[in-house]
This record gives C-alpha cells, sequence and structure tokens, in this order.
C-alpha cells in the first residue's frame, strides 16, 4: 500500500515537472518564431477586444509569450490573460491602437506563436475605450 502511494507522488510530480518544462521550453522557441525585439514609443490604447485562446499549458510562458508577440508590434498596449487550469479555451484581453493594428492581424500572430501552437477566435466585438 506504501509503494503505491509512493508511485502516485512520483507520477505527480513528473506530470507536474513536465508541464513546467513545457512551458519554460514554448516560452524559450518564442523568440525563434518572432521578429527580434524592436524599441516602440508608448502606445496609447483606444480599443479593447476578447480572445478565446485553446492550447495553452500554463499562465506564465504561454501567457508571456502572448504578451510579448503583441506587444513586439508596437500596437498594443496591455494584454491581460485569463488563465484557469479547468478550461480548454483560456480569455485574453487586448487593449490597442485601432489605427495601428486590426483584430484580423492579431488572430493571425498569435495563431503562429510555437510552431502554431494556440487556437485563437475573437469573443464578440472590439470594445472603444475612453
Amino acid at each position: 500500500m506504501m509503494s503505491n502511494f509512493v508511485l502516485m507522488k512520483t507520477s505527480i510530480l513528473s506530470l507536474l515537472l513536465l508541464v513546467l518544462f513545457s512551458c519554460a521550453q514554448n516560452a524559450s522557441q518564442s523568440n525563434k518564431t518572432i521578429t527580434p525585439s524592436k524599441i516602440c514609443q508608448q502606445v496609447k490604447a483606444n480599443t479593447a477586444i476578447d480572445f478565446g485562446v485553446k492550447g495553452m499549458v500554463c499562465q506564465m510562458g504561454c501567457g508571456g509569450s502572448i504578451r510579448k508577440a503583441l506587444k513586439e508590434t508596437c500596437a498594443v498596449e496591455r494584454v491581460e490573460v485569463n488563465y484557469l487550469d479547468s478550461l480548454e479555451e483560456q480569455t485574453i484581453k487586448v487593449h490597442y491602437d485601432r489605427q495601428k493594428i486590426a483584430p484580423k492581424q492579431m488572430l493571425h500572430i498569435l495563431s503562429k506563436i510555437n510552431d502554431q501552437q494556440f487556437s485563437v477566435r475573437t469573443i464578440g466585438e472590439a470594445q472603444a475605450l475612453r
């Protein structure tokens, strides 16, 4: 009975390490699929839009890859990642300048991250910010 408990703990620990390694690996791979960082002037968002994202395995690595890719457009001010392990589809809210980028362009960028790891869709309509 005790050996089953030890085996279960070992299995859970191994699975946890695999997930964490996957996130770290995906975050480092994102540098290969995105153009090098460039210096952007401060972006003033005038619009926000929500996206549904499937394929995220963690908030730190995957969320960081998403945030980095969108901010490198020099058209995105802020990206809010709402990650819950229990959901297949995560939600993100992107605050952006609609004069510099369109939702279709952001969908294209997000679908290319980490060798097309994510499946992305818009949720609702873009909303003007005050």
